[in-house]
């Protein structure tokens, strides 16, 4: 079964790839931005196993979702799963750790996390992940305030400016279904074409049977920049949830308006998220750069319950993929990489190494080339270094390209470390 066959086509799974290290520095950058938010918050890291009991992972993944999971059978016959999300495993942990006196917590995560797919080309089946839970907090609009501060913080941090923090609210479905007089049934079959966005489906579904309301909901479904357009059509629906859902994100509004993050902001009661453990806000953050969802999130104040310890929470996902694709050609990597041609000086290991630790000690990243290249500069390009440096056979000095502006001189060890911070800064 596992012998080796010279004709093996090598390959990987479908849904997985491999990352080379520029861009996993870049993603490195990335998560170092989003996580000294994070600490400055208080939010502390915490680590879950990769896999799961799948009936833990199921609670509140939602019927479709359970398609989903990437399962395996244990060596005891157990049913256990890759976890698809972070939320569940750390409500897992809240529920079965923390007692309620160590509430209110603070919990942050970089985690990757693995969800069945189709086999198409681009599809995929790992999303590396960053987050944070804020668990236990009577306070609830606060908490909810805190996580969307730190979240448009958080963007901010990363340069993406033209960002746009779209907020709705589960209770809002849930109401206007109730004046439509909708049961479970129909709820459920609503919320699910909201998910998929078959607007045309929902607005069919409702002309059959109220036109006039159906109108009004549909404009609701629309996003919207200005809340008092929507203060408009809530006065209409003689609804009291849908009115306490407006009342609530109206004052939520205003506490981020205070702290001037209220710019980016966007309505949308259209935002339904696909797992079933929400029970109230929720929200998504889109980038004009990219199609895809590049952060989401809400309130789950049911889930922890499931595991133990009752508490509200409410938290969020950033996927870093994605937050990678939309900030593009940013300079994320601010180290200052240098790479050592030692091949053509005839020096020792020892020699070439100790001329790289002159530079080490001062901060600088030295890749050493042991090897005859030809073309040393598309090399140290390649690899992302900002100087060339050529030995000469002593070591006492070197010829130095500067691959960014082109500039180049002949220096000694000591004068180019008295330079260096000019060159960092250039």
């Amino acid at each position: 079964m596992f012998e080796s066959k010279e004709n093996t086509n090598v390959r990987l799974p479908f849904g997985l790839r491999d990352i080379f290290p520029f861009e996993s520095s870049e993603r490195n950058a990335i998560k170092r931005i989003i996580s000294s938010q994070f600490r400055r918050w208080g939010y502390g890291e915490v680590k879950t196993p990769v896999m799961e009991y799948t009936e833990n992972i199921s609670i509140g993944v939602g019927k479709d979702w359970k398609d989903k999971l990437i399962n395996f059978i244990d060596a005891d016959g157990s049913l256990i799963s890759l976890r698809a999300d972070m939320t569940i495993p750390i409500a897992r942990l809240a529920g079965m750790r923390i007692k309620k006196d160590q509430v209110p917590a603070r919990f942050c995560y970089f985690s990757d996390v693995f969800r069945q797919s189709g086999a198409q080309i681009g599809d995929k089946r790992v999303y590396s992940q960053a987050g944070l839970e804020f668990i236990g907090s009577k306070n609830q609009i606060n908490a909810d305030a805190e996580v969307l501060i730190v979240l448009i913080r958080i963007m901010h941090d990363l340069g993406l400016s033209e960002f746009k923090l779209g907020l709705g609210h589960i209770g809002f479905i849930d109401g206007l279904s109730d004046w439509f007089g909708f049961d479970e049934i129909q709820k459920e079959r609503l919320k699910k074409k909201i998910v998929l966005k078959d607007f045309v489906g929902i607005e069919n579904d409702l002309n059959a049977i109220d036109k006039k309301k159906t109108g009004l909901f549909m404009d609701l479904l629309q996003p919207e920049n200005n809340i008092e357009k929507i203060s408009d059509a809530v006065k209409k629906i003689d609804t009291k949830s849908v009115s306490d859902v407006f009342k609530y994100l109206k004052k939520l509004t205003a506490l981020l308006e205070e702290q001037d993050c209220g710019k980016c902001i966007l309505f949308d009661f259209s935002i339904i998220r696909d797992f079933d453990y929400y029970t109230g806000l929720l929200f998504e953050v889109y980038s004009p750069k990219i199609t895809e969802i590049i952060g989401s999130g809400g309130r789950y104040d049911g889930l922890i319950r499931k595991f133990g310890l009752d508490v509200p929470a409410t938290g969020f996902a950033i996927d870093i993929d994605l937050v990678h694709s939309a900030i593009g050609d940013a300079d994320l990597i601010k180290d200052f990489k240098v790479l050592l041609a030692a091949s053509g000086c005839g020096c020792s290991l020892k020699d070439a190494i100790r001329f790289a630790d002159s530079l080490r000690k001062k901060k600088v990243n030295v890749e050493i080339l042991f090897d005859d290249i030809d073309d040393e500069e598309k090399i140290a390009r390649e690899k992302n270094c900002k100087i060339l440096i050529k030995p000469l056979k002593d070591l006492s000095e070197f010829d130095l390209i500067d691959l960014e502006s082109g500039r180049s001189g002949r220096y000694d060890l000591k004068t180019f470390i008295e330079e260096l911070k000019g060159w960092k800064k250039n």
